[in-house]
C-alpha cells in the first residue's frame, strides 16, 4: 500500500499564544485505520537572516532563550507578519534586533522547522554589506547582547556547542553551499 495523508477526524483549539496556536488533532491512520491524537502548532512563517559586513563579519545576537534556559548566540530572526514578504522581514529583523542594515539580500534557503508537529516554513536570508544604522528596536520580551564574529570563526564555534540553535546552522549550511567563496 503506497503511503497516503492521514484524514483529520476532529481539530480542537487549546490555546492561542499570540504567535502560536496548540491544536489537538485527532487523525485516522490510513493504512490500519486506527484513531490517534496529536499535538499541532499553528503559527506563521519565520525568517533568520546571515547579516554579514564588508569585512566578512557575522553579526551575531546573544539572547536569553526559555525553552533551553540559556543564553544563545544565533542570528537575527522572527516571525514573517501578516502582509509582510519572507525578505522584508529578514531586513527588519536585522534592523531591529541588531541596529545593522545592508544590501544584497539574497534568498539562502527554505525548510520545515520540525513537521511533526509544526505547519510553518523557515526562510533564510544573506544580507551584505551590513553597517550599523542606528539602535536596537527590541520587542518588550527581548534583551538583545549584538556580537560580531568573522564568518571564519562561525565553524569553530559551532563545533564547540557556542552556537547549537539547529535553524542557525542550517542557516549557515546554506550559507556555505551558495557562496563557498565567502568562506575563504
Amino acid at each position: 500500500m503506497a503511503l497516503q495523508p492521514w484524514p483529520i477526524l476532529s481539530e480542537e483549539t487549546l490555546a492561542d499564544m499570540g504567535i502560536f496556536q496548540l491544536h489537538e488533532v485527532t487523525a485516522q491512520n490510513p493504512r490500519t485505520q486506527s484513531e490517534r491524537r496529536l499535538a499541532l502548532v499553528t503559527t506563521g512563517d519565520w525568517v533568520n537572516v546571515v547579516p554579514l559586513t564588508r569585512e566578512r563579519e557575522v553579526v551575531l545576537v546573544r539572547q536569553w532563550r526559555h525553552g533551553t534556559r540559556s543564553m544563545t548566540l544565533e542570528i537575527p530572526g522572527g516571525l514573517v507578519d501578516e502582509g509582510e514578504t519572507p525578505a522584508a522581514a529578514a531586513a527588519r529583523e536585522v534592523r531591529e534586533e541588531t541596529g545593522f542594515a545592508g544590501d544584497g539580500l539574497m534568498e539562502l534557503g527554505v525548510v520545515q522547522p520540525n513537521p511533526a508537529f509544526l505547519d510553518n516554513l523557515c526562510y533564510t536570508f544573506l544580507i551584505e554589506n551590513c553597517t550599523e544604522v542606528g539602535a536596537l528596536q527590541m520587542d518588550e520580551g527581548e534583551d538583545i547582547e549584538v556580537v560580531r564574529v568573522p564568518l571564519v570563526d562561525i565553524p569553530g564555534r559551532v563545533a564547540s556547542g557556542e552556537i547549537q540553535h539547529a535553524l542557525v546552522i542550517c542557516g549557515f549550511y546554506w550559507l556555505q553551499r551558495k557562496r563557498p567563496e565567502l568562506f575563504d
